[in-house]
């Protein structure tokens, strides 16, 4: 009897033992080849990210959220999205586009303002008159003109444009840290999703596994070569917590791709899907670079950095516009001309022609000239504190760059291992099967321990494999975005780096597999 069974089972292990095998069919679900992650259409050793096919297949319904549309997406087209589509990013563009507008308005401060309109002027009762009479006087009067009036304060209208030109730069430099930054999100919700989705491919082989570790216990329990009563509950045990696993990846799948439709501005009930075919890591940066090279580009190119020496150079101006106001006028000009007419009481005497002008230069010290100090060292101790914020801001870039560079190299380094990790774990499973049926059944002591263990080191093997790959290009993209550089162009010019070991499992093959066990 027990030879048979061997016969039997050596026949059924012909399926692919390495991620080949069919996820069993149970009672409330279905998974197959078709519900797995295609996830990059990152050509191994072509040098540069392809822009793969953008987004397709738009109406497919989502298996894993009902009353969604599933819709394939690839980096290149999230990006350009962004770009266009994130709000952020249009409410930093908008700020620019004031500043633009407040700078034409300090340009003009020159220019007298126009007036024009009627005046009526009433009085009854008593007025002193010239010789200090005072004399009952019932009069009224009518203007109706205009003209022009300018009230300038000579150092506004000298250091109002020099600042609104540096605010225009700050708030430019601002708008490109929003892009830069907004484009960096959606670069990390992007590998999140694509995180999540080769977890999936990973439970996926995983409950296969399991589903064969439970086949083998059932039939060793049914021909009573069982070492322990409890394999069999060991092995569903497995089967169950694998299946619990991919219910709450499918859970993760709806919270990653709706964080990127946020980002994105596309209809929250979308389920985004990577359209990516692999999953590999891509540098950004030449590991050769030294660092404090790296550092130094960040400190040269970043926009926060080129944002606060703007804000610098504008309170510097506020500064001196302070120190130099006391000594400059204020500048009162206007002429009026039209119809003037009047009379007494309900009298009129006469309407005619009338013009007035106006001209002086004045000259203010704010009460005596304390309130005028006290403005020059509060603008000092603002153009400090721009210049301790941009102190600031140069030990945040430097730390950013370092950290990132870090990550990025470590994992790059810890690469070989995971690969390593992931091939003992595929061989340790594979011996163990094949061990398992031809040895253990003919001996008569099946025993499903060893096997879950060898399943369970896969499955945390790939999982391993799959963060340190995620985590690189992550840590890659941090890095190109601390160095003061736009994601989107980061594309053109990445390279991929080759692997040995696939970080996915292989697809499964519907069919090729033995028969589904059901619990």
């Amino acid at each position: 009897m027990a030879l048979g069974l061997c016969a039997a089972l050596l026949a059924a292990d012909e399926a692919p033992a390495q991620g080949g095998a069919v996820v069993p069919t149970p009672p409330d679900r279905h998974v197959s080849g078709s519900d797995l992650p295609m996830p990059s259409a990152l050509k191994p050793g072509s040098g540069a990210v392809s822009s793969g096919t953008g987004i397709q297949g738009a109406g497919v319904p989502s298996p894993y959220r009902p009353g969604s549309v599933l819709l394939p997406l690839d980096l290149p087209t999230a990006l350009q999205l962004a770009n266009t589509a994130n709000p952020t990013i249009a409410v930093s563009r908008a700020r620019v586009a004031e500043a633009y507008a407040r700078l034409r308005q300090a340009k003009v401060l020159w220019l007298p303002n126009l007036e024009a309109g009627p005046s009526y002027y009433r009085h009854d009762g008593l007025l002193q008159d010239t010789g200090g009479n005072i004399i009952p006087v019932n009069k009224w009067n009518l203007f109706a003109g205009g003209g022009a009036t300018a009230s300038v304060e000579t150092s506004e209208a000298l250091f109002a444009p020099l600042i609104a030109r540096r605010l225009v730069d700050a708030q430019s430099a601002a708008a490109r840290g929003v892009t830069y930054d907004v484009q960096l999100q959606v670069a990390l919700a992007y590998l999140d999703l694509l995180r999540v989705y080769g977890a999936l491919a990973v439970n996926a082989e995983s409950l296969a596994n399991a589903a064969e570790i439970l086949r083998l216990a059932e039939a060793a329990e049914r021909n009573g070569l069982g070492r322990t009563p409890a394999d069999t509950n060991r092995a569903r045990t497995e089967v169950e917590q694998r299946r619990q696993e991919q219910i709450r990846l499918e859970g993760d799948v709806g919270v990653q791709s709706a964080r990127l439709t946020q980002l994105l501005l596309l209809d929250p009930s979308t389920q985004l899907r990577p359209a990516e075919q692999a999953i590999v890591p891509v540098a950004l940066v030449p590991f050769e670079a030294p660092l404090d090279e790296l550092i130094a580009a960040g400190l040269m190119n970043r926009p926060e950095l080129a944002e606060s020496r703007s804000m610098v150079a504008a309170s510097l101006a506020r500064w001196r516009q302070s120190r130099v106001a006391p000594l400059l006028p204020r500048l009162e000009a206007s002429y009026l001309a039209g119809d003037f007419g009047g009379g007494i009481d309900g009298s009129t005497q006469r309407f005619g022609g009338r013009g007035d002008g106006t001209a002086q230069a004045v000259w203010t010290l704010h009460n005596f000239g304390a309130g005028d100090v006290a403005r020059a060292q509060a603008a000092r101790a603002q153009y400090s504190q721009a210049n301790y914020h941009v102190m600031e801001i140069q030990a945040q870039v430097g730390a950013e760059v370092s950290s990132a560079a870090s990550i990025a190299l470590s994992r790059e380094r810890s690469l070989e291992a995971a690969q390593t990790g992931v091939q003992q774990a595929e061989e340790m499973w594979r011996r163990l099967k094949k061990w398992t049926v031809e040895v253990g059944f003919r001996a008569q002591q099946y025993e499903a321990v060893e096997l879950l263990l060898a399943e369970q080191a896969l499955n945390q093997a790939r999982l391993t494999y799959l963060s340190e790959v995620i985590e690189f290009n992550q840590a890659e993209f941090r890095l190109y975005w601390a160095m003061g550089q736009p994601p989107l162009s980061a594309l053109p010019q990445a390279a991929t780096k080759t692997l040995t070991v696939p970080v996915l499992p292989k697809p499964m093959t519907p069919g090729a597999a033995s028969a589904p066990v059901r619990p």
